[in-house]
């Protein structure tokens, strides 16, 4: 494997910014597999491979993983700050795939995330479900409209949502119990998604939350709930059946 460090300009953030790679070498094909993956709050594009062994789970399985910075977005189109949710979902995906040989194809882009980014992963793909497959997330916070009722970040929220982030919020786009609603319409294609998230974590009751509503869709999605808490061990050990499960499906 390569591990890869991009620094370029951004037009969708306005400034610079960095992205970490993950590089199966060898691959003769213009088509490898690839899974965006995305860090928590506080986190950056550094925090996955300085926390976890997620160099070598990519390299047993023959995967590219992309790393990008989020700062404390959220993954959003921020209401007074950076377009995050246009970097990631379409200027971070054109660029990484130009420059490397990374799939092109649907059925083998995948993106996942912790807390932050868990929630990240899934607006992702139920926002843009024709271009990935499957999404994970391990410890995310899932019912954002909930945790926003009492929130323990008010000045990130306000940057992100704009000074009514409690209220504004709820029901729309941004509140993945709504999202997932659009999912009715049976031609739209339906993002595979799995969630971890550990029984002694403060944001379980919002993947119980979610885990209920979407119960109630056609959406396939499998929940894995097991001791834990909100840190790195959690993730380090949880991010290895999120990347087994992008890969049931044979890879076309």
């Amino acid at each position: 494997m390569a591990l890869l460090t991009a620094n370029f300009r951004s037009a969708a953030l306005a400034h610079e910014t960095a992205v970490n790679i993950i590089l199966p070498e060898g691959c003769p094909e213009e088509d490898i597999p690839t899974v965006f993956l995305l860090h928590g709050m506080h986190g950056d594009h550094s925090s996955w491979v300085r926390k976890t062994c997620i160099e070598r789970y990519a390299a047993e399985r023959r995967l590219a993983v992309v790393m990008p910075d989020g700062e404390n977005s959220f993954y959003a189109d921020m209401k007074y700050g950076k377009k995050y949710f246009t970097y990631v979902s379409e200027e971070l995906v054109d660029y990484v795939r130009k420059i490397l040989r990374l799939s092109r194809k649907r059925e083998r882009t995948f993106v996942c995330g912790l807390s932050m980014g868990g929630y990240g992963a899934f607006k992702l793909a139920m926002k843009k479900p024709e271009q990935y497959a499957a999404a994970a997330s391990l410890s995310g916070c899932l019912d954002i409209a909930a945790r926003l009722d009492n929130c323990p970040w008010q000045r990130e929220a306000t940057a992100i949502w704009g000074d009514d982030f409690a209220t504004s919020v709820r029901g729309s786009d941004d509140d993945l119990l709504m999202l997932m609603r659009r999912f009715d319409d049976p031609a739209l294609p339906r993002p595979r998604l799995y969630a971890a998230c550990g029984t002694e974590d403060g944001l379980y009751g919002s993947n119980l939350v979610f885990k209920e509503a979407v119960e109630n869709t056609e959406l396939e999605f499998r929940f894995e709930a097991s001791p834990g808490i909100h840190n790195w061990v959690f993730w380090d050990r949880n991010v290895v059946p999120a990347l087994d499960f992008f890969l049931e499906r044979k890879l076309k």
